[in-house]
């Protein structure tokens, strides 16, 4: 009798379909949301996510006439703004539902990647699941970081790519990249990608064609025309806090950033000390975001390549928290099925990973509440999760092999 139960209980996990999955994932998230508004009012630890308060201050400058810039610490597209208007007039969660179904449309889009790529629909859903209940994920988005919507332009992005429509792939990266600047980062295994007949030929891999001549063309219209036309309405506010602040952002608050203590100390030193920090902070990642694109030049390791930079882009900030984790996180999908770990690496790169930064917290929170002062604590913590992201990603890229599909 237990036999057939086991049996029949595997038969019925593989006809849940995809859209049942989304639906719990929804419902999953407007729980936590519900939470949030309890947590937010008894606790000294909010679970909001401060930005989501500067979003709606933003949307109440644009609902009276006014710039988003106007908002102290408003640092992102207008776009953003305009979308939490129904934070002011329909209801103050309505933000973070929206962050919701993006999850739900991120999920639904990697799905759709990995059908075309030639994967079952079994394993497709199966595959999309690590983004759907991803706690890391729904935890962020629920809290009401806009990073979602990034990410569901970065996989529209992907899937034109798939589909080889050059001109709306290059429209959805300009837009990505004004949207939130790190997608600029994916521009060049893009354009590599197109045409990797030449891939073992290094020069060659930049030579303009008819394809990649539609991306750049399209892209550079899509980023242009937005950044003018903002331009035009916000003025120098919007080039600076949307996009120069970003290029020059220090932070001597507490973060997970390798850097952050270094900032900490050489905050307001004269001009030398910071033209060696800028050199020790950009030129590490600069080198690996341009080898890897060479590297992985072949369109079949497009996304891989891609988590890769994004996880390099977040592992060597200036400034790290959780919300970055985001930015590789909805990569993850397209590269499960071509990374074959061991069942003991996986559990001890994983919990490397989870302990490493779970003991940054202790420290963090006696610093921020307590106010004691904890911060070489912290940093000797920073450096411990970063050695972790460097296991994390050289094991990653030790397993990682590419499989055409699989059922």
């Amino acid at each position: 009798m237990c036999v057939r139960a086991v049996k029949r209980k595997k038969k019925i996990i593989p006809k849940m379909s995809l859209a049942l999955h989304c639906a719990i994932g929804l419902v999953i998230r407007f729980a936590l949301i519900a939470y949030g508004v309890t947590q937010d009012e008894i606790s000294e630890v909010q679970y909001t996510d401060v930005d989501y308060k500067v979003f709606t201050d933003a949307a109440r400058h644009v609902l009276e006439g006014q710039s988003p810039y106007d908002r102290h610490t408003y640092r992102y597209s207008p776009i953003v703004a305009y979308l939490m208007i129904p934070n002011i007039v329909i209801h103050p969660a309505f933000g973070k539902v929206l962050f919701s179904l993006s999850d739900i449309v991120v999920t639904v889009l990697i799905h759709w990647i990995l059908k075309i790529e030639g994967f079952s629909n079994k394993s497709a859903v199966k595959y999309s699941l690590f983004w759907l209940y991803n706690p890391l994920s729904v935890v962020i988005t629920t809290r009401g970081n806009a990073d979602s919507l990034a990410s569901v332009l970065v996989m529209l992005t992907l899937y034109f790519m798939e589909k080889r429509n050059y001109w709306l792939t290059g429209l959805l990266q300009g837009l990505s990249i004004h949207f939130r600047l790190y997608p600029i980062i994916f521009s060049l295994p893009l354009y590599v990608a197109i045409d990797s007949s030449f891939q073992k030929k290094i020069f060659r891999l930049f030579v303009p064609n008819k394809n990649r001549f539609k991306l750049v063309l399209s892209c550079c219209f899509s980023l242009f025309s937005l950044t003018g036309l903002f331009y035009w309405l916000y003025g120098y506010d919007f080039l600076h806090e949307s996009l120069l602040f970003h290029l020059k952002r220090t932070d001597i608050r507490h973060n997970y950033s390798v850097f952050f203590y270094l900032q900490y100390l050489t905050y307001k030193a004269p001009d030398a000390y910071e033209i060696v920090d800028k050199l020790l902070m950009v030129v590490p990642q600069a080198s690996l975001l341009m080898v890897f694109p060479i590297f992985y030049s072949s369109k079949k390791h497009l996304h891989f390549c891609m988590f890769c930079l994004a996880f390099i882009i977040v592992m060597f900030n200036t400034v790290l928290t959780c919300q970055y984790f985001i930015w590789y996180l909805s990569l993850v999908p397209l590269c499960l099925p071509h990374l074959q770990f061991s069942l003991k690496e996986l559990m001890l790169v994983s919990n490397f990973w989870f302990v490493a930064q779970a003991a940054w917290l202790l420290p963090a929170y006696l610093l921020e509440f307590k106010s004691l002062d904890t911060f070489m604590y912290i940093w000797i913590q920073c450096l411990v999760f970063f050695w972790a992201n460097v296991t994390v990603l050289t094991s990653l890229i030790r397993n990682y092999k590419k499989k055409e599909k699989t059922t």
